[in-house]
């Protein structure tokens, strides 16, 4: 708590959280929110998280924000809050430490200032609303530094390929400059016109300039962490209401969210600063890997209309929404290369395409139909969406041409590529081309008649929520050879590849590119099937149904609770449900299977020692064959993911004003993969989005038990949340909310050795691979400590002179200084289970509001 807005992840297992600004959505083409709501125009936030109606489409959680409009009465609101260095304790602890965390992250600045004024141009007709906002933070990130040597140079002077010193610095005094500063500046006006008692218009514009200005990653130094500026945010919204009669009501919107990811240079980077990863320090340093120039615009474009019409006991509305998602990158790179070394010692360069401009759409269009009909003690929720999705690509011409801003921002660098010619790329239509009829029926029943306990159960359909994914994974560019690899042989020490990179067979210093086609359209690109790229229900869907009971005691004391099933956990295209990838050049026979046995180590289960089997690895007659084609699930088994979870709520008014809440959330999550696709057991292991990578596969055993179903038990689940307020003398108050959920999972990725596989395997592995990583824990079966929090907040409210009021709070985050552990070392060895991320440490934070 205590820093900006920020868009939420999952809940109950599903993901595709939707943010809207009354009615719309804000996110961006990507399906992210790059504008950030100005906390200052927000009358309030309502929160969806199940039994979702027809008008929505979302598989996930909604968020709306309803915001303020002007009235016949000026009111005036300055807001502000501030927490510094001084304000922060410490909670690095001596146990943490000896788990190998020395540093911890420290907070160097947080501020949010705001001020909203609204009020009539013309009483009864005409009204404003106008905020104003900055906020943001500077943090110093723990292990995460500048280069103190990067304008010391080791390739030759003038090279046009230049390689820096590596010298973390780690003793840089702290500055502004140290942490990642990240800050918001807001203005937002709105117009409302009541053009007469049936016609209303709001019309409201927010310009945003923001600012993500460094990394937070200790893999790489702060120059490579690159920045964005976003010149501007934008959003813009109209909408008009109608109430044609007592029956009738028509409603319209259009709104655009405008989003400007303007990338930079971080200080002593330039177009001749070559990128470099040394695997043998596991660092990257020099300069960002690629960089999205100018454009880089990620749009999102929206038409709303309803009509609902009330008669008896029917509430019947209709209605569409359509988004137009419009993506445009510039894509370019440092010196178009990026090297890596082996502790300071040159190995391979990858050359790349860049410059070219990449252009991605995608079009939503929602139809839906709903009525509410109250018969007696009951209110049936009856809907119908039709949810239809097309994405495209238009002509492209390689290398395109950037936006002015570019050459500001990027002084010097190339646009166009030595190693590759100019290339028109024809259109590409219907990827996707989806349909979805999505049924959603709720009931509401009032048992007793008295408005006091209720019933509430839904069931419906729901479908994964749109962005321009596909769109980029099937754009020509993106299925042509951008990328190839050569290795490099450093025999002058100079730093600078004495060879014709233009020459792609080996010559002077370096190898052959490892890929021919470079530059050219990819023959081994992944294709997807026509039954998976267009028709009715192939889009990543999930079915849910809850159903929740809500009692009130007495007066001021209610209870609730609830069980609630969906069938989510997908996760765009990198964990879907519906799609796998098949190489159609190797089968289950092409592959052989082996065992591996795991370290002797008393934090894994027993002590170690026991056995992971039927890993699988291709055999050397097929290695390197590859051909793939995204295909339906359906053609191999089924992926089933089943989410259950119950919860139980209270919430209580007591005397003078004490209000006391809180409840218990809890359940169980299965993901059954169980089915062969190519090889019958695992072939490596990754951590993903979404946890652990295992995809479609049978044979892969730990310890006897199998792999391909994932159960996630109520301890990794389990959820207490608990809040209260007291009204205290003098116009103070207190508040207090705890929070107690599960630990990070643990996870141990083992590079096995080809020693260690051979005598199981009886031959090494192919192509010369000398690891392969496999998981030695069952996923989602150790956890680590839970992580409880508690913050406290103590007010003091002034009544002043003129109407007007301040309110002071002093704010105490994570008050008991909890050193919880967030996230972990997930690879086996020296480092393994060694914190990477804790619980910010106390931290005290003044905010104030002034009300006119």
């Amino acid at each position: 708590g205590g820093r900006y807005f920020a868009e939420a992840g999952a809940y109950h297992g599903k993901r595709g959280t939707k943010v809207y600004f009354d009615g719309m959505g804000i996110e961006n083409s990507a399906g992210n929110s790059s504008y950030q709501v100005n906390a200052a125009v927000v009358e309030e936030m309502v929160l969806q998280t199940s039994g979702i109606s027809a008008e929505v489409n979302a598989d996930g959680p909604v968020m709306n924000v309803v915001p303020k409009e002007g009235g016949n009465t000026f009111r005036m609101i300055l807001n502000g809050n501030y927490s510094g260095t001084g304000m922060e304790s410490s909670n690095l602890t001596a146990a943490l430490r000896a788990r190998g965390l020395e540093t911890g992250n420290k907070t160097i600045k947080i501020f949010d200032e705001a001020a909203s004024i609204g009020g009539p141009i013309k009483r009864d007709r005409l009204w404003f609303f106008g905020a104003a906002r900055t906020w943001g933070m500077a943090r110093q990130f723990a292990g995460v530094y500048w280069n103190k040597t990067q304008g010391d140079l080791l390739s030759p002077p003038g090279s046009d390929l230049e390689v820096v010193q590596l010298t973390p610095w780690v003793d840089r005094p702290l500055d502004v400059h140290s942490g990642r500063w990240e800050w918001y500046d807001t203005y937002l006006g709105r117009l409302t016109w009541q053009a007469s008692p049936k016609h209303k218009f709001n019309i409201l514009n927010d310009n945003q300039i923001a600012c993500n200005c460094g990394s937070t990653s200790s893999a790489q130094l702060q120059e490579v962490g690159g920045g964005y500026r976003f010149e501007p945010n934008r959003f813009i919204q109209g909408t008009y209401n109608s109430p044609i009669t007592s029956k009738l009501l028509l409603e319209a919107g259009l709104g655009a969210s405008i989003s400007q990811w303007n990338a930079f240079w971080q200080p002593g980077v330039q177009a001749r600063t070559v990128s470099i990863t040394d695997t043998g320090l596991g660092v990257s340093y020099g300069a960002t890997a690629t960089y999205r120039g100018h454009p880089d615009y990620t749009n999102r474009y929206m038409l709303r209309a309803a009509m609902t019409y009330v008669t008896g006991s029917h509430t019947f509305k209709t209605g569409f929404q359509r988004e137009h998602l419009v993506t445009d990158n510039f894509f370019i790179a440092d010196g178009n290369v990026q090297y890596t070394f082996r502790n300071g010692a040159p190995i391979s360069i990858l050359q790349r395409t860049t410059p070219y401009l990449e252009l991605d759409r995608t079009n939503d269009l929602g139809i839906f139909a709903q009525d509410q009909w109250k018969v007696s003690r009951f209110t049936f929720n009856l809907g119908l969406r039709f949810d239809y999705v097309n994405g495209y690509v238009p002509d492209q011409d390689i290398p395109g041409k950037p936006d002015p801003k570019f050459f500001d921002r990027f002084p010097g660098m190339p646009l166009s590529n030595p190693w590759v010619g100019e290339r028109k790329l024809t259109a590409v239509n219907g990827i996707p081309s989806w349909k979805d009829l999505n049924p959603r029926v709720g009931v509401a029943w009032d048992i007793f008649g008295d408005g006091r306990t209720a019933l509430k159960t839904s069931v419906g359909r729901y479908v994964a929520k749109t962005n321009v994914d596909v769109a980029v994974l099937l754009n020509p560019i993106t299925t042509s050879v951008n990328t190839a690899v050569r290795s490099w042989t450093d025999t002058n020490h100079s730093y600078y590849p004495d060879c014709n990179l233009g020459d792609f067979q080996a010559n002077g210093e370096c190898g052959a590119l490892d890929n021919q086609n470079f530059g050219k359209s990819n023959p081994s690109a992944v294709r997807w099937s026509d039954d998976v790229r267009s028709g009715w229900g192939v889009r990543d869907f999930n079915w849910e149904f809850g159903s929740e009971i809500q009692h009130e005691l007495t007066r001021g004391l209610s209870v609730n609770a609830g069980y609630y099933f969906n069938t989510g956990g997908y996760y765009r295209n990198t964990d879907s449900a519906q799609r796998v990838s098949d190489n159609l050049l190797v089968a289950p026979e092409d592959f052989d299977q082996f065992c591996v046995t795991a370290p002797k180590d008393p934090r894994l289960p027993g002590g170690g020692g026991y056995q992971i089997c039927g890993l699988s690895t291709i055999k050397a007659e097929k290695f390197g064959q590859n051909q793939t084609l995204v295909e339906p699930v359906s053609r191999f088994g089924k992926d089933i993911r089943h989410n259950h979870f119950f919860g139980f709520g209270v919430n209580t008014r007591l005397a003078k004003g004490i209000r006391l809440g809180g409840g218990f959330d809890a359940g169980h999550m299965s993901k059954d993969q169980c089915f062969v696709v190519d090889a019958p057991g695992l072939t490596t292991y990754a951590i993903g989005t979404t946890g652990g990578v295992w995809g479609p596969q049978t044979a892969t055993t730990i310890d006897g038990e199998r792999t391909c179903r994932v159960d996630t038990p109520i301890k990794g689940l389990a959820m207490v949340k608990l809040n209260g307020s007291v009204p205290l003398p003098k116009e103070f108050s207190a508040s207090a909310i705890y929070q107690d959920q599960a630990g990070a999972p643990l996870e141990a990725i083992y590079a096995a050795t080809t020693a260690e596989i051979a005598p199981s395997l009886g031959r090494n592995l192919a192509g010369g691979a000398r690891t392969v990583n496999i998981p030695l824990l069952m996923p989602n079966r150790l956890f680590e400590g839970r992580i409880r929090r508690l913050d406290l907040r103590l007010s003091k409210g002034f009544q002043l002179p003129k109407r007007t009021r301040l309110h002071v709070n002093l704010d105490a985050y994570n008050a008991l200084n909890s050193s919880a552990i967030q996230a972990l070392n997930n690879t086996y060895g020296a480092s393994w289970l060694k914190p990477t991320q804790i619980l910010d440490p106390r931290i005290l934070q003044i905010s104030c509001q002034l009300a006119f």
